[in-house]
């Protein structure tokens, strides 16, 4: 009986130890499957399906941009931050430039030549469409919708027409052709027929699942600006400077790493797209050169010499003591304006009487009383304007 238990006893210390022999070898295994880690896909910020699949196809095309530099500021002073000559235009507040007090915070573009603006309205339905309009003799003409850019594009904002007259570049958002929020896009007018043909998306490094826009460029001095919120927090975007080139050029893609070229797509280090340090050295200096000129032409601008008493006089629009008299002050130049520019006008009619045929002289005469009156409430308005802003900032 003793033998038969201890037999009994033996078998199962023997099954005991094999199982656990099983057990030390399946975990052995299995920490050795776990230990393999899965090939690691290079990170990128969130995107949906169709923006993921876009970026993809756009990778390869991906543009070899020189970029010299990135600051970031506040979103509401990008424009500060680009020192735009004024030969290629200017970007004006559109409530400052239309004298008007909408919901509007967005910008007119009028181009070097003063001729023609570029500029956002918003509807009836809240979707911002693009306009241009003509300068015809001292005023701008009727607005002429860009058909081409309406109803393909939300949120359009920041038009910008290169120097070439030709090529416009804007920011807007499609669910079919764009990465997130704006993109910036570009159009060109048709060669005789003075439409913009279909708008594409400029690609990338300057496009990205956030919010791009403000695609400026100064091809004559060499550089170009472009706005980004991409890796900044609530608030902040990222103005990136780079220097444009006449035709595009592409990375290629067969020889870069493709970690590489996703870092450059998304601008991760500037420094990547260096030629060389001399290089970038070089074009930093051109980008502090306008900075410099830029502030001095500010400076032009801001200089002013109003009598508010007899005892002050202000140099400087910096000097009105609210936002209000400054505003109002701006309007007064821009009266001044109209009223020397009905002026000139009436001097070179009353030239025109004194040499024109008798048939045409009363035409010109009733001509140039209804400008002579025009002229003469616009003077009084203007004096009325400007009594009332000394009192105002006497006041404050």
């Amino acid at each position: 009986m003793n033998s038969k238990k201890i037999l009994i006893l033996l078998a199962l210390a023997l099954t005991t130890s094999g199982l656990s022999a099983q057990n030390r070898k399946a975990k052995r295994s299995k920490a050795k499957v776990t230990a393999v880690k899965p090939k690691q896909e290079t990170s990128l910020p969130a995107m949906s399906p169709t923006a993921r699949a876009l970026f993809d196809d756009m990778l390869a095309s991906t543009q070899k941009v020189f970029v010299i530099d990135s600051t970031v500021v506040d979103i509401d002073n990008v424009l500060a931050e680009i020192p735009l000559p004024a030969t290629y235009g200017r970007f004006v507040k559109y409530n400052s430039f239309f004298n008007a007090d909408k919901a509007n915070d967005s910008y007119v573009f009028v181009n070097g030549f003063g001729n023609r603006c570029y500029y956002t309205e918003m509807g009836n339905d809240s979707i911002a469409r693009l306009y241009t309009r003509d300068m015809v003799g001292s005023q701008w003409g009727e607005p002429q919708p860009v058909e081409s850019v309406n109803g393909k594009f939300k949120d359009i904002s920041f038009p910008f027409m290169s120097s070439d007259g030709q090529t416009l570049y804007f920011a807007g958002v499609s669910d079919e052709e764009g990465l997130g929020k704006r993109d910036i896009y570009m159009t060109k007018i048709e060669a005789g027929e003075g439409k913009f043909l279909n708008s594409e998306n400029i690609g990338l490094p300057f496009n990205s699942s956030s919010d791009d826009f403000a695609y400026i460029v100064a091809d004559a001095d060499k550089l170009a600006w472009f706005a980004s919120t991409r890796n900044q927090s609530e608030g902040k975007v990222c103005v990136y400077t780079f220097v444009p080139t006449d035709t595009r050029q592409n990375y290629d893609a067969l020889t870069i790493d493709e970690k590489k070229l996703h870092s450059l797509a998304c601008l991760n280090r500037i420094r990547e797209t260096w030629p060389t340090p001399e290089m970038r050295e070089k074009a930093m200096q051109q980008l502090k050169r306008l900075k410099m000129e830029n502030s001095q032409m500010q400076a032009k601008a801001d200089a002013i010499n109003f009598v508010v008493n007899d005892r002050v006089t202000y140099k400087s629009v910096n000097q009105f003591k609210s936002e209000e008299t400054r505003k109002a002050y701006i309007a007064t130049t821009k009266m001044q304006s109209e009223l020397t520019a009905k002026m000139t006008k009436l001097a070179a009619m009353r030239a025109e009487y004194h040499t024109a045929t008798a048939g045409n002289k009363a035409q010109i005469g009733q001509q140039i009383q209804q400008l002579e009156q025009q002229t003469n409430l616009l003077r009084q308005e203007l004096k009325k304007t400007l009594g009332e802003l000394r009192q105002k900032e006497c006041k404050l």
